[in-house]
């Protein structure tokens, strides 16, 4: 299982962050949409929120959605994730740094992409961390 971390999109609406924590999905739209057709059923997906950090987490459906978005067909493409779980404190940027650090000097990288995928290795160690989380 990989592990990839999913930005929320919030510097662009809003709105996309807020339903993918009442829909418990992750998404992509536009240009970037197609991102969302790699995941595989029971890759680990962390949600990232910009200047909060990671905010939830959850494991991917497999199934893919496609959806309109402002009078725009199949804008959005989108999957649920099962297991998820909302954090009430989000894991700070510097602390997830600190997490990838620990895993792989190597994956501890500037989050500037909808999505990042980290090699099947240091993902359980990922994963592990983040899941200490309260």
């Amino acid at each position: 299982m990989d592990l990839y971390i999913i930005n929320t999109n919030l510097k662009t609406d809003s709105r996309y962050e807020t339903e993918m924590l009442e829909e418990q999905k992750c998404a992509a739209y536009r240009s970037t949409k197609t991102e969302i057709e790699h995941l595989q059923v029971g890759d680990r997906v962390l949600l990232y929120s910009n200047q909060k950090g990671i905010i939830a987490k959850g494991t991917a459906s497999g199934q893919l959605h496609k959806k309109e978005d402002n009078g725009e067909l199949e804008a959005e493409y989108y999957m649920y994730l099962h297991e998820f779980r909302e954090f009430l404190i989000p894991i700070s940027p510097s602390r997830l740094r600190h997490i990838l650090t620990l895993a792989d000097n190597k994956e501890a990288r500037p989050f500037n992409k909808t999505s990042l995928k980290f090699k099947n290795e240091v993902s359980t160690i990922i994963w592990d961390e983040i899941s200490k989380h309260p």
